[in-house]
């Protein structure tokens, strides 16, 4: 990873709030976010009339879909990894954790707000739970007490780990995110999400954006791991007036290394799940590139487009001998000129 990278990440997504560097953080990332960054997009299959609401509405109203990842093609995207028995609770007796359970409710009760105390004594939730069962049964005679007590710490386990999966599905259903990649040559992109070379992509002026425009802001490089990344420490807290609330957006920015080569920049923002899904509107394209297999049709409907817009079209070209994609510029209503892909 290089070095801004980890120097951003050190700055924005620490484990304590009390750590956070955020305008730091942004000053790190500016200079290195690309100058020019792509969505690829398919045709509708029918007829243009309308445009659809999903792809040409990106060209009709410069507007691009944002979606939570609970939505994307892969089930671990933006994924949270919680070992719950490592959250830290008060070392507390189960006399004093039944008070404390009804403080709070007779504090809700009459309308009051409820906050956490902070931890003094400080023990792992899992560790907690074990003390408790055995506090609770060491008088018992019943029988088998030992197997007894080993069903109740694997159902405690269990709570646990659905416990992880509903605030792993919360923060994936919680953020909107918009994809974008600084590479508008892969062939597998073109044949995963632009309809095996049959679509376009819309290319965006980053550059163009001043420092202050959020889009330039939330953008942010996704990063390529093996394994995925274990949220445990950023929620055992002993203070939660410590914790850091972006964490969710680092989480949206992890995906496995076997994406690597999407070379992928993701626009993130915290809304919650009721407006997690909406447009967010874009700059005009600076250009737009068409597929080497596209359909004649959209071929000649996207050349008035761009026409009537003033875009700069081009076209990807297959080259003999070779897998790499090369660009024709194509202007309207004349001859398509070759140029060196960049």
């Amino acid at each position: 990873m290089e070095v801004w990278k980890k120097q951003f990440i050190r700055n924005l997504f620490p484990y304590s709030a009390s750590r956070m560097d955020i305008e730091r953080a942004y000053m790190i990332k500016h200079p290195h976010v690309p100058a020019k960054l792509y969505k690829y997009r398919k045709f509708p299959p029918k007829k243009w009339e309308g445009f659809s609401p999903n792809h040409l509405d990106a060209l009709a109203k410069n507007v691009l879909w944002m979606s939570s990842p609970n939505n994307f093609n892969d089930p671990y995207d933006a994924a949270v990894y919680f070992d719950t028995d490592r959250f830290l609770v008060e070392n507390q007796s189960a006399a004093e954790f039944i008070e404390s359970v009804n403080e709070m409710q007779r504090t809700v009760k009459a309308g009051g707000n409820w906050l956490p105390k902070k931890i003094v004594d400080p023990i792992p939730s899992g560790e907690w739970q074990r003390k408790i069962t055995r506090e609770l049964l060491k008088d018992s005679d019943a029988p088998h007490k030992d197997k007894l007590i080993l069903l109740i710490e694997a159902f405690f386990g269990k709570l646990s780990d659905d416990s992880a999966k509903r605030m792993s599905d919360g923060f994936r259903s919680g953020y909107s995110v918009l994809s974008l990649s600084e590479n508008s040559s892969s062939t597998l992109m073109w044949s995963h999400y632009s309809n095996s070379h049959k679509g376009f992509v819309i290319e965006y002026d980053f550059s163009r954006l001043g420092y202050n425009d959020l889009r330039r802001r939330l953008c942010f490089p996704v990063f390529y791991t093996k394994k995925p990344r274990d949220a445990t420490r950023y929620m055992a807290k002993t203070d939660m007036t410590n914790y850091n609330c972006l964490f969710g957006q680092f989480m949206c920015l992890i995906k496995k290394d076997e994406w690597a080569y999407e070379k992928e920049w993701r626009i993130v923002d915290a809304l919650g799940a009721r407006y997690a899904n909406k447009e967010l509107p874009m700059p005009e394209p600076s250009a737009i590139f068409l597929g080497a297999q596209v359909a004649p049709d959209d071929e000649e409907k996207m050349r008035d487009l761009c026409h009537t817009r003033a875009i700069p079209l081009k076209k990807m070209e297959q080259r003999s001998g070779s897998y790499d994609l090369g660009v024709i510029d194509m202007p309207a209503g004349g001859r398509t000129i070759p140029t060196p892909f960049s």
